[in-house]
C-alpha cells in the first residue's frame, strides 16, 4: 500500500492566493484613501474651472471701468453728388482718440507714385547696349555688358536688407521686340526716387510722384500718402478717388453696437460664473444627487452673493439689465441705447462705478499671490500630497506584507515538498520489502 499526502507540494497555487490578499488589502486600505484623493481632485479641477471664470469676468469688467472705454465710434458718410457715391471717394477707420464730430471732406487729388521707364530693347537676357553708371536710392549701378534681367535683379537686391531703396525693378514686354525697364518707388508722393540717369539718358518719366490733396472743412491740405492718419484725433482717412466737385460728409457718432458689446460681454461672463456656481448647488431628488464638487461650500455661495449683491447696489435696471430667477442677469439693448441717449454720461459714469467696484472684488478672489482662489487651491493641494503620502506609505506596508506572506507560502511550499519526497521514499521502501517477502 503506497503513502501520500494529498493537496501538498508544488501543486498548492499560493501565488493566486497571495494576488488575491493583495486585492482584499488594496480595496479596504488603499479604496478609501483614493476616493478621498479623486473628491479633492474634482474640487481642485471645479475652482481652476472657477477661477478661469473670474478671470473672464475680470477682464469684462475692466474694459469699461474708465470712461475713455466708452470712446467708441462710428463714421457715416454721406455723398453730395447722387452719381458719386461716398465710399468710392474716401473711407475711414475710428482709432482711440476719436470724438463726436462733423466734417465736409473734399478729395481733388490722390498721391501717386513715381514710376519711370527705359529706353526700348529687343531682348531681356542680351546686353542691353547701355553704357556708365545709373544711381538707385545713392547706389551705383553699371550698365555695361547687362541684360534688362541682370539689371532687374540688381536693382531689387538693393531693395532689401536694412536700408532698402524702396524701388522696384520689372521688365515689361510692350512687344516680341520691345521690352522695357520700369522702375517704381513704392512710396507715393511727389519726392518720388532718388535716381540719376546715365549719361546716355536711358530713362523718362513714366508717371512724376504726386502729393495727395484734399481739404477738410474748406481747410487744404497735401500729404505723401492717401492714408492719412493725422488730420483729424483718432481718424485714419483712406483716400480712394479723386473729385473734386463732390464733398463727403464724415458724421462721427456713439457707436451704440460697440458700447452695447462691451456691456454684453460683462454681462455674459458674470452669467457664466453665476451659472457655473448654480450647477455646483444643484440637488436631484430622484437620484440624490449633487450637481457639483462645491456643492455646500461655504465660499462659493459667498461669491456667489458677494457678487449679486455688487450688481444689485448698482442699479442696473436704470439700464436694460434685470435679474433672472436664478440670480444670472439679461440685458435689454432697446433700454440699453436708450440710457446712453437719455443720459450717456450718468450711464457711463454707472458703468464705471459698477466696474470698479466688480475689480476690487474680483481682485481679492484671484489674486496670484493671496486670493481666495489661490488659497483655496493650496488647501486642496496640501490635501492630495498628504493623501499621496499617506497612499504611498500604505502601498509599501501592503508590498512589504505580501513579500512576507510570499516568503511563507514558499517556506511551506519547500517543506511540503520534502514531505512529499520522504512519502515517496518511505512507499518505495515498504515496497521492496513486500516484494521481498
Amino acid at each position: 500500500m503506497g503513502l501520500s499526502i494529498s493537496g501538498l507540494g508544488s501543486g498548492f497555487d499560493w501565488q493566486s492566493t497571495v494576488e488575491q490578499v493583495r486585492q482584499v488589502q488594496e480595496k479596504q486600505l488603499l479604496g478609501p484613501l483614493n476616493t478621498q484623493k479623486s473628491s479633492y481632485k474634482d474640487k481642485l479641477d471645479a475652482w481652476d474651472s472657477i477661477s478661469s471664470k473670474l478671470s473672464a469676468f475680470l477682464t469684462a469688467v475692466q474694459d469699461i471701468k474708465d470712461s475713455t472705454d466708452f470712446d467708441l465710434f462710428a463714421p457715416t458718410l454721406t455723398s453730395s453728388s447722387a452719381s458719386v457715391a461716398a465710399d468710392s471717394l474716401l473711407a475711414v477707420t475710428v482709432d482711440s482718440g476719436a470724438g463726436r464730430g462733423l466734417f465736409d471732406i473734399q478729395v481733388t487729388n490722390l498721391a501717386k507714385a513715381e514710376k519711370l521707364q527705359s529706353d526700348s530693347v529687343t531682348s531681356t537676357t542680351t546686353d542691353a547696349g547701355w553704357t556708365g553708371s545709373i544711381s538707385v536710392g545713392g547706389n551705383a549701378v553699371t550698365l555695361d555688358g547687362k541684360s534688362l534681367t541682370d539689371l532687374q535683379d540688381e536693382i531689387n537686391t538693393l531693395n532689401t536688407g536694412d536700408t532698402p531703396t524702396g524701388v522696384v525693378a520689372s521688365v515689361l514686354q510692350v512687344s516680341s521686340s520691345d521690352y522695357r525697364l520700369l522702375l517704381t518707388s513704392e512710396e507715393t508722393g511727389a519726392a518720388g526716387i532718388d535716381f540719376t540717369d546715365a549719361a546716355g539718358d536711358y530713362f523718362a518719366t513714366l508717371q512724376a510722384g504726386e502729393d495727395a490733396a484734399f481739404s477738410i472743412d474748406g481747410i487744404s491740405m497735401t500729404r505723401s500718402s492717401n492714408t492719412v492718419d493725422d488730420a483729424i484725433a483718432g481718424i485714419t482717412l483712406n483716400l480712394m478717388g479723386e473729385d473734386p466737385t463732390t464733398t463727403v460728409t464724415l458724421d462721427l457718432r456713439h457707436d451704440q453696437d460697440a458700447m452695447a458689446a462691451k456691456v454684453q460681454a460683462v454681462v455674459d461672463a458674470y452669467n457664466g460664473l453665476a451659472g457655473y456656481i448654480n450647477d455646483q448647488f444643484s440637488y436631484n431628488a430622484d437620484t440624490q444627487s449633487t450637481g457639483g464638487p462645491l456643492f455646500g461650500d461655504g465660499i462659493t455661495r459667498s461669491l456667489k452673493s458677494t457678487m449679486q449683491s455688487a450688481l444689485l447696489d448698482a442699479g442696473l435696471y436704470n439700464y436694460g439689465i434685470t435679474f433672472e430667477n436664478d440670480g444670472t442677469v439679461s440685458l435689454d439693448g432697446v433700454d440699453l441705447e436708450a440710457a446712453f441717449q437719455s443720459d450717456f454720461g450718468g450711464t457711463v459714469s454707472g458703468f464705471n462705478d459698477l466696474a470698479q467696484s466688480l475689480e476690487s472684488i474680483l481682485s481679492g478672489y484671484t489674486d496670484s499671490v493671496d486670493g481666495t482662489v489661490k488659497l483655496q487651491r493650496n488647501s486642496i493641494q496640501t490635501n492630495i500630497d498628504r493623501l499621496d503620502d499617506k497612499i504611498t506609505n500604505m502601498t509599501s506596508r501592503i508590498d512589504m506584507e505580501m513579500e512576507r506572506l510570499t516568503k511563507q507560502f514558499i517556506t511551506m511550499d519547500d517543506a511540503l515538498n520534502q514531505m512529499q519526497s520522504q512519502s515517496n521514499w518511505l512507499s518505495s521502501q515498504l515496497s521492496s520489502l513486500g516484494y521481498s517477502s
